[in-house]
């Protein structure tokens, strides 16, 4: 396979083919080219447009690659040709080797074009991290545009899962604009062993949220993921080269930041974390001293292999009414006033109310709707009424 830089198209022709090609009037971001010679024989052009096609997230979306046979046109909706997360890719596959008269059907499970569609990945992906290095502001370009199928790959093309995880950009705590997993890497912290990201709804909801009070703190960085695939798509992912990858709405979480210089604090706890969960019974897991919180009282979060609060209502409001009754795990701050004065205050009817005051103050710090509002302004104001 020979490199771009020894195969020359005619100067301007590359463009004039992809407007031919696309219709598009616009001149592409970038094109990458291939001629293959040897046990197969084909020629790849590839182009990346400047902007993403209006279909590009519906089911239907209009394929991209032209399938030709020795210069002869075959297809041009042949979704096989290029997995579906690189469906923003324009171009034509011109293959030597397969039958003129190939049909869909035997694309299917054609061994010629599986070699063909896995070294034109394979070139893709290459061609998009050199530009990565080579041509930053480019490539930031690209990713404006291209960022969530790049994310989509990550579901299914294990193959490449490395490959796309140094191509993809995330927003951040720590700087501004987007930024890779390679540069947070080496932004870690002396002792650090995971990278952290949050999921779970927008993004000031994230960032103004109470599970990044002790990153904060610790001036750890923590990755925003916003998207609306992110957390179904870094639910499978655990790891960056050799680092975790961890989300800190999860209850495993957090047992890596505890400083072993502290006393242990649940022990004194035990009788509130009980009494909190003898009141809010069935609507929590489990109830814990938080290692998580620095300001505010109290937080929930999900077990590793459950969806979050939010990602549950997404999920149900999406049809998938069958779903269990959502159990997250409220976690408490042990040094937050709130929590000591509770500590202190026998069994009445303002404990009570405290208890799911704090459970439900956690559920909309998340984003997540009450159950029963009404229920929650009543608690509200005999609160208020007894401070005032």
């Amino acid at each position: 396979m020979q490199p771009i830089e020894s195969v020359r198209l005619v100067a301007g022709q590359q463009w004039e083919l992809y407007k031919s090609i696309t219709g598009d009037s616009e001149d592409p971001l970038f094109w990458f080219h291939t001629k293959a010679e040897g046990s197969l024989e084909y020629t790849t052009l590839f182009y990346v447009p400047s902007k993403a096609q209006l279909d590009l997230y519906n089911a239907e979306y209009k394929v991209g690659v032209k399938l030709y046979v020795k210069r002869v046109f075959i297809l041009d909706d042949a979704k096989e040709l290029l997995p579906q997360y690189l469906r923003f890719v324009r171009g034509i596959i011109d293959s030597e080797d397969l039958p003129l008269n190939v049909s869909r059907e035997i694309l299917q499970q054609n061994r010629i074009l599986t070699s063909i569609r896995t070294a034109s990945v394979k070139k893709i992906l290459t061609e998009l991290k050199n530009i990565a290095t080579n041509q930053p502001e480019q490539y930031l370009k690209f990713i404006e545009e291209f960022n969530r199928p790049l994310k989509e790959g990550l579901y299914g093309d294990f193959a490449n899962r490395e490959a796309l995880l140094d191509l993809i950009r995330f927003k951040s705590t720590s700087v501004e604009g987007l930024t890779s997993l390679a540069d947070v890497k080496s932004r870690m912290k002396e002792g650090q062993k995971s990278i952290y990201y949050i999921t779970g709804g927008p993004e000031a909801l994230l960032r103004s949220s109470p599970l990044l009070e002790i990153y904060r703190k610790k001036e750890l960085e923590v990755l925003i993921l916003d998207g609306e695939v992110d957390e179904i798509i870094f639910s499978g992912v655990d790891k960056y080269g050799d680092t975790d990858l961890k989300a800190v709405n999860k209850t495993s979480t957090g047992e890596d930041l505890k400083d072993e210089a502290e006393p242990d604090k649940a022990e004194s706890l035990k009788p509130l974390l009980a009494k909190l969960k003898a009141t809010l019974g069935d609507r929590v897991k489990d109830v814990r001293v938080s290692v998580r919180l620095a300001d505010s009282p109290s937080c929930i979060v999900s077990d590793e292999e459950e969806p979050s609060m939010q990602m549950q209502q997404i999920l149900r409001a999406m049809g998938q009414k069958d779903l269990p009754a959502p159990k997250p795990t409220l976690e408490i701050n042990p040094d937050h006033e709130i929590v000591k004065k509770l500590l202190a205050r026998a069994d009445d009817a303002v404990a009570e109310d405290a208890a799911w005051l704090l459970f439900d103050q956690a559920l909309l710090m998340e984003g997540v709707p009450l159950d029963d509002p009404a229920t929650f302004v009543q608690r509200l104001n005999r609160i208020l009424n007894l401070s005032i």
